[in-house]
């Protein structure tokens, strides 16, 4: 209990194994995000700024800690648009007319997700008088029970999921999340694909267990739409990833994708697939801000460039970054021993128990092979022989205003360094103790609703 008042007066946080792992995944990958891009922030945020910048950052994960711990859904709704707020900014601080676009086509589908979450809160609340999670549940089981207000039952649920699955990027809701995780900054890029979209799958399977019960989801058929969703998301995110010639680029549709996966998870509303869900929210939020961090990396050393014309043999020049970026993209295909591998079989195995095995188990073979056409040229882009420097002038830029982009030194910084040895070491124990760590997440979900 918070405030010293009991609910309705007061709020409630609820700490559990699953709250408590979360937690402290989204703290250490915000921090190494943060260190990962600390010498891009000196580049591309204003000196004024740069305080703000890292003020948005901390805000940021102060409000996903409290979307993961709270127990009161307009709680989660106020910390849902704290965090559109801060997106924005550590977006739209880094100069130039992409990034505002950008930042405008994010903040107008944020909104539009929020507008949706209100709506349904407000007719949840006028049906149920509660605002407090578990109050709710007993509130909408009476009046499924009594086969009462079915209808706005349905309707709010559908919204509120359609909300967040439009702040998460769920496909056909992704259009914002390309340009937006692209243009940012490295450490900003990290945190929007690595956490803040997971933030918000991780409300939704809350509101399943602790608002509708998955009981109730099944019913309303929401869970099917959840996975049908994810399914075209898994497919269509891929797709897009392999004509890009832009590393952000193809990382940003590579996350649609990776969003997908979660999505059909969390659709086949088992407890077998939640805990799938949750762990690959794990492997993801870990492996896409590692790459990020090492694309960041690979492009200092590039003349600053994200095109694969000048990543040519960056892997050669920045080793640790190129070794993380391989390491990542590896984990993404589902190589074994690492955790993306161990991600999709438990995702499978979850699917057995339901009448979507076969065309879950084909997304993620098609996935896997489409996945390979994008990772793999990557790969072998950034270990192709080195280079010669020759930048051409941007449209907006002079000959002397390209030469300066021309690296003088390939040594990375020592906090780029530690982020991304972190990353790998995180990376390489949630693949060899994959098996512990979902242990963790099921007993969690055992007492989780």
């Amino acid at each position: 209990m918070m405030g010293h008042f009991p609910a309705p007066f007061g709020n409630e946080i609820r700490a559990g194994s699953v709250e408590a792992f979360m937690a402290l995944l989204f703290c250490f990958v915000s921090l190494l995000s943060v260190s990962g891009g600390l010498c891009d922030i000196s580049i591309d945020v204003p000196k004024e700024k740069a305080n703000y910048y890292y003020l948005m950052q901390n805000i940021l994960i102060g409000a996903m800690l409290a979307i993961v711990y709270t127990n009161d859904i307009f709680t989660a709704f106020i910390f849902i648009d704290i965090i559109t707020i801060a997106a924005c900014s550590i977006i739209s601080v880094k100069p130039g007319g992409r990034c505002l676009a950008a930042t405008m086509k994010y903040l107008i589908m944020s909104l539009m997700g929020s507008c949706l979450v209100l709506l349904s809160i407000a007719i949840l609340y006028g049906v149920t008088g509660h605002l407090l999670m578990p109050n709710i549940q007993k509130g909408v089981a009476v009046l499924i029970a009594v086969n009462e207000y079915t209808l706005p039952l349905f309707v709010l649920t559908a919204s509120m999921i359609a909300g967040l699955t439009i702040k998460s990027a769920l496909f056909p809701f992704h259009a914002w999340l390309p340009d937006a995780h692209s243009s940012a900054t490295t450490a900003a890029s990290a945190v929007l694909s690595g956490l803040i979209i997971k933030c918000y799958l991780v409300l939704i399977i809350k509101l399943i267990y602790r608002v509708f019960s998955p009981e109730i989801i099944g019913l309303l058929r929401i869970s099917h739409i959840l996975f049908a969703f994810g399914m075209a998301g898994i497919i269509y995110g891929s797709w897009k990833a392999i004509s890009q010639r832009d590393v952000k680029q193809m990382l940003s549709y590579s996350s649609i994708a990776q969003i997908g996966y979660i999505a059909a998870a969390i659709g086949l509303n088992t407890e077998a697939g939640m805990a799938a869900a949750f762990f690959h929210i794990s492997v993801h939020a870990v492996g896409k801000a590692m790459l990020f961090t090492a694309a960041g990396g690979l492009a200092a050393v590039s003349g600053h460039r994200k095109d694969y014309d000048y990543l040519r043999g960056a892997a050669r020049r920045a080793p640790l970054s190129g070794t993380a970026f391989i390491l990542g993209g590896l984990s993404m295909l589902g190589i074994p021993p690492f955790p993306g591998f161990f991600s999709k079989l438990y995702l499978a195995t979850a699917s057995l128990e339901t009448p979507f095995a076969i065309p879950l188990i084909l997304a993620i073979i098609i996935n896997s092979v489409l996945s390979a056409m994008y990772y793999l040229p990557a790969i072998a882009c950034i270990l192709s022989k080195n280079v010669e420097y020759t930048f051409q002038p941007g449209p907006l830029e002079t000959p002397q205003e390209a030469s300066l982009k021309i690296p003088q030194k390939f040594s990375l910084s020592p906090s780029l360094s530690f982020s991304l040895i972190s990353f790998m070491s995180l990376m390489l124990f949630l693949g060899f103790f994959s098996q512990q760590i979902l242990c963790v997440i099921e007993q969690g979900l055992a007492v989780f609703g």
